[in-house]
């Protein structure tokens, strides 16, 4: 077993660099790690955690922050991996928190006050449609004059100035007493934020930086981190960076990693400054450098080096990056081609030429044949127009497309270049214009939706548009009705009959990111039963959605076979055989520079753009170009053109370009590659881990293929009635324990705190609500009841035990089970936790007879509460005694059996599951109660196929009412 104190033993034992290993054992509490690129730092951090877990460190005082999910995937598997090795338990990983700040922020404020578990996030994407939505009442339009009368103008200046408000730490009254429009405006979005119950991102972080300062539980929970780990500390902002700070004053180490070099989101509040001058904030730092790049050539280290240390010079700290290896076949090409056209298809031809190239990651990998996927064509922007009136990816998309080579969604620029997702859009736009004659469907048929669905049933789908005509331009004064475009949407692919179309994965993939932009509408629209509403939704589709919605494919298991056509930022973190770095030249990379405009106030802004944030800079353009470079593992090629399309001015080689210079440097765009051998094509596994919380696992172990349709595909459901009672109602639950931590409170008392956090998104309450009470008041009043009978019926809760909800994460084969689990802790009488009891409560009803009610599948309960009751044993180190679901809306309590059998039942039941997602194998497996009730079986053929050979079976999942197989398995239940 090795030691992990011991440089020596982690250089020879465990592989690491001396400079890694160095920075492992150091027990310094404020310690600088500077990772050059490809240097391995998500090894280093992963060891540093593991040493520090074999030292007694509590895992729950060690908290980990990461740039994006997948980065925290990668760490977490790593650890498990160490955790192994060095014999202890994988399962510690549950303990303590990896992820995004975005994420432990949430939680902090979800552990400080159980409400704000029943907030809604709002990503980039759905903090605009908020502002869409409420664009009146938030004062937006008062704006709209300092901008030309421009409508999405006015929109992007208000969510940056609010994104940049929060950051800073502004206050709303110092805006307001310099522009009282919009500090009212801002105001408003602060108030009605907090009223609707949503947070975006920035004020996640906010909440808690400002919370921190004074007494109480967001200040307990960071004084108990002892290790904070911060990976990427070059791109945090100014609210992150003051959370780091308080975790350091009340007593917590702080291990910071990064790289100033490839500091590129300055334009949205990052502060290079951060790192450039942590040593002078803070006192007595540790320093190390990760010098070793295991990534990429000598000829790509070296040249990326000197073009930083030739751009930067003494804006850069120190370091000196050396590569690993430099393994063959490589090359580096830079050129300056007459036209974008030659650009463009001397780059696929040299992408067709190197397709199927045999490729080893390293001595120890086997040899394979390079697919699409391992290739990479970068640009400063993808959008932007060129003086043709085409996006500036046009040329190679279309290059890649005359030779049959797949690229990626992110790679078109815009989902509506797809043809079936531009067809969708096509008839919600026409929608929007009021009801349409025959001839106008007709035309709309023929010119867009036959073209991409070829099996469009005319018939059925003149009664979709007729129906939803009607019912999106009702008459102004009718009642308002549950109208949610997720159904418009479902309606039309049933008239397209998608179910029978036999559309491969990429264009299933597409109409399910069209699904998603519809889900981020429906999150923060009550209904879009009017003209004005629907409306807003088509702007957004044809605005936002276009020019700005995220459509990497991050959270997509496996990264598609495809080239990846992309701006530089979308691809931070990730690494490529083959890159091509395009459009190099002036004014776009480095892009040309522009003064920053906002509409906060100027003295208000000063300090942070005289810290260097949000603002563009030569260095800044260098940064980012550096971040190209490095992309790339062993072929870089750096291109430009000297006349763009319908350009009339010719362009230089840009200043980046020309400052290249290596000795294996070629300027010939003819000189093919050496010692190239041929090998049959064969993509790399990504070793992302699965997205394997139980939410995802169920779908599987009911129909593989509504699993593909939600995950793979990314289709979102339609809006249920009552969406999001369950939560409210779990959430009051949890706010009684949270509150009476002494004794039962009263029935009183429960029913009134469930009125107080009593909030549905979708359900409008009664205009009239005391002598005409509708679904959002009688949905209220069973909140009540159900938070009064508990309290009668299960006061001993309350006695000498406390419930709490914690978060876990499991290592078992090929994947982590992750999510968050109620404990009922029974104490003694001096206080100690002696046993735990696993609680899941459901907001369901159980009958008579819960254990034959048909609407209760007891296989999916079951399997949750025995993995709960595995992580309470051996995440937590509790004894689970017993295992419960508790049916809220009779207050019936079901025990699960939770033996160390049906325990091993249950996660052979997930590893099955996790291994036919790993071989993607996907086959429908219908049943009459099944299809009934899933959501997608409008879109689906609902034929019987079998799973792949040597898929096995499962052990059955043992219940309440004895043992069951999976939903997936035996179909007849």
């Amino acid at each position: 077993m090795p030691d992990l104190t011991n440089v020596e033993e982690l250089v020879r034992d465990e592989g690491l660099t001396p400079e890694q290993a160095q920075a492992v054992v150091d027990d310094g509490r404020t310690i600088l790690c500077i990772a050059c690129a490809g240097s391995g730092k998500s090894q280093t951090l992963a060891y540093r955690i593991a040493r520090l877990m074999a030292q007694g460190v509590a895992a729950e005082s060690i908290v980990a922050i990461t740039f994006t999910e997948k980065a925290a995937d990668s760490i977490k598997r790593r650890i498990a991996s160490v955790l192994v090795r060095t014999g202890q338990s994988p399962n510690l990983i549950g303990q303590m928190f990896i992820g995004t700040i975005h994420a432990f922020c949430q939680n902090v404020l979800a552990d400080s006050d159980a409400v704000f578990r029943q907030y809604d996030v709002l990503d980039a994407n759905r903090f605009m449609l908020y502002l869409m939505s409420r664009y009146y009442n938030l004062g937006i339009a008062e704006l709209r004059g300092r901008y030309k009368d421009k409508y999405f103008e006015t929109l992007e200046q208000v969510r940056n100035a609010w994104n940049i408000l929060r950051d800073e730490g502004m206050s709303i009254d110092e805006v307001r007493a310099r522009d009282e429009q919009l500090g009212t405006t801002l105001a408003a979005i602060r108030d009605g934020l907090v009223q609707d119950q949503f947070i975006d991102f920035a004020s996640m972080v906010r909440e808690v930086a400002d919370r921190v300062r004074t007494a109480g539980r967001v200040r307990e929970r960071l004084g108990a981190v002892r290790h904070l780990l911060v990976d990427e500390y070059q791109d945090v902002s100014g609210a992150q960076e003051e959370l780091i700070t308080a975790v350091h004053q009340l007593g917590g180490s702080i291990f910071v990693v990064g790289d100033d070099d490839q500091s590129i989101y300055g334009w949205r509040g990052a502060y290079v400054a951060n790192i450039l001058e942590f040593e002078q904030r803070y006192a007595d730092v540790h320093r190390h450098v990760l010098a070793t790049n295991f990534r990429s050539t000598r000829a790509i280290v070296e040249v990326s080096n000197a073009f930083a240390a030739s751009q930067l010079g003494p804006q850069r700290l120190p370091k000196t990056p050396r590569p690993y290896a430099d393994a063959s076949p490589r090359q580096l090409v830079v050129h300056h081609f007459p036209t974008r056209q030659d650009e463009a298809e001397w780059v696929a031809d040299r992408i067709r030429a190197l397709i199927g190239t045999e490729y080893r990651r390293n001595a120890d990998s086997a040899p394979r044949g390079l697919t699409p996927a391992d290739f990479a064509i970068l640009m400063r922007s993808t959008k932007s127009e060129e003086q043709d009136g085409n996006p500036r990816h046009a040329a190679f998309s279309n290059a890649l497309r005359a030779r049959g080579i797949d690229f990626t969604l992110s790679a078109g620029g815009s989902v509506f270049d797809r043809p079936a997702v531009n067809a969708l859009r096509e008839v919600f736009s026409t929608l929007e214009q009021g009801a349409m004659d025959r001839n106008q469907a007709d035309a709309l048929i023929a010119q867009h939706v036959r073209p991409a669905y070829p099996r469009v049933n005319v018939r059925r789908t003149y009664e979709v548009l007729a129906n939803w005509g009607r019912r999106i331009h009702q008459p102004p004064g009718a009642a308002r009705q549950r109208l949610f475009p997720q159904s418009l949407l479902i309606d039309l692919l049933e008239a397209f009959d998608v179910a029978n179309s036999g559309f491969d994965e990429n264009v299933m993939r597409d109409i399910g990111l069209f699904s998603r932009m519809l889900q981020d509408v429906e999150s923060v629209y009550l209904s879009v039963d009017s003209t004005q509403r629907f409306r807003s939704v088509v702007r957004f589709l044809q605005q936002v959605a276009e020019r700005g919605y995220d459509v990497s494919t991050e959270d997509v298991i496996t990264r598609p076979n495809a080239v990846t056509v992309s701006t530089v930022h979308q691809v931070k973190g990730l690494e490529f055989p083959v890159v091509f770095v395009v459009d190099v030249v002036p004014g776009r990379f480095p892009n040309r520079q522009m003064a920053f405009e906002c509409a906060l106030p100027d003295d208000l802004m000063a300090p942070a753009l005289q810290r260097g944030a949000y603002g563009n800079s030569v260095a800044a353009e260098a940064r980012l170009f550096y971040t190209a470079l490095t992309r790339a593992e062993r072929f870089l090629h750096v291109t430009g053109a000297t006349l763009l399309p319908n350009g009339k001015q010719r362009k230089r080689q840009s200043p980046f370009a020309a400052a290249l210079r290596d000795d294996e440097l070629c300027n010939s765009p003819d000189r093919t590659p050496e010692e190239l051998v041929a090998a049959p094509p064969r993509q790399e596994v990504d070793e992302a881990t699965l997205p394997t919380s139980f939410s995802d696992i169920k779908y599987y172990l009911s129909c593989p293929m509504d699993y593909r349709f939600r995950k793979s595909f990314g289709f979102s459901p339609p809006v249920p009635e009552l969406f999001g009672y369950g939560r409210v109602v779990h959430v009051a639950i949890e706010k009684l324990h949270e509150i009476f931590r002494d004794r039962a409170p009263t029935r009183e008392e429960a029913s009134d705190i469930a009125e107080q956090n009593f909030h549905l998104k979708h359900i409008a309450p009664s205009r009239d609500p005391e002598t005409r009470p509708g679904a959002y008041e009688q949905a209220k009043n069973k909140a009540r009841q159900i938070a009064g009978e508990y309290v009668e019926q299960y006061a001993a809760d309350f006695v000498n035990q406390r419930q709490v909800e914690v978060r876990f994460e499991i290592p078992a084969r090929g994947c982590l089970i992750t999510g968050s689990i109620d404990l009922l802790m029974r104490c003694n009488d001096a206080g100690e936790f002696v046993e735990a009891h696993v609680l899941d409560f459901k907001t369901m009803e159980g009958g008579a007879n819960p254990l034959n009610n048909a609407q209760l599948d007891w296989r999916e309960l079951s399997l949750q509460v025995q993995l709960y009751a595995k992580a309470a044993r051996e995440v937590f180190g509790e004894n689970a005694a017993t295992g419960s679901i508790h049916l809220l809306k009779d207050n019936q309590r079901v025990e699960v059996p939770i033996d160390a059998g049906s325990v091993q039942a249950a996660v052979e039941n997930v590893e099955w599951a996790v291994q036919g997602i790993l071989e993607q194998d996907f086959p429908m497996r219908p049943s009459a109660k099944k299809c009934e009730e899933c959501d997608f079986n409008r879109l689906c053929a609902q034929r019987m196929e079998q799973f792949r050979t040597g898929a096995g079976v499962p052990l059955p999942i043992m219940t309440p009412a004895g043992p069951h197989a999976a939903a997936a398995i035996n179909v007849a239940t």
